[in-house]
């Protein structure tokens, strides 16, 4: 059973759209003599691409919160707290979106996330997916191999 396992933020559609939008910006300010501002704006596109997640190993019981650019990992590893448990629940995850002074538009979506419970109360979120069989799955395999008990708080 595999003890490594890297969990990163599924990049959004609206990610994907600002990115494509400032990367043609910022090129159409380079080719146009804006220089400047057309760095500026290819900078801002690239902050798009950075995603967040975490990382785990479980054979070294380290994790690490991590930025990915490029599939270029960043973050510094951490000893795994003991962990006392497994949980896999389900959530909304709301956005809000405004165009200029506009009003504000809210979207909700289901989500499952898979955290490891220690001291109690504190946490640290692995996963947050739309997909429950998939939050299931990995939470099993992570919670048989640290031997602790996996709570199923789904509906």
């Amino acid at each position: 059973m595999e003890k490594n396992f890297i969990f990163i933020e599924e990049m959004s559609i609206f990610k994907k759209i600002f990115f494509s939008v400032f990367l043609a910006l910022g090129i159409v300010l380079l080719l146009s003599g804006g220089i400047f501002y057309g760095f500026i704006i290819l900078g801002i596109a690239t902050k798009f691409l950075m995603q967040e997640g975490v990382e785990l190993d479980l054979h070294n019981l380290k994790y690490r919160e991590l930025v990915t650019w490029y599939g270029i990992k960043f973050g510094k590893w951490k000893k795994l707290p003991d962990i006392e448990y497994v949980s896999v629940f389900e959530t909304k995850k709301t956005s809000r979106f405004r165009a200029g002074g506009g009003n504000a538009t809210y979207a909700s979506e289901l989500i499952f996330k898979l955290n490891l419970f220690y001291q109690r109360n504190k946490h640290i979120t692995l996963l947050a997916t739309e997909n429950k069989d998939k939050a299931m799955e990995i939470g099993n395999n992570i919670s048989n191999i640290l031997g602790v008990q996996l709570n199923n708080a789904t509906k």
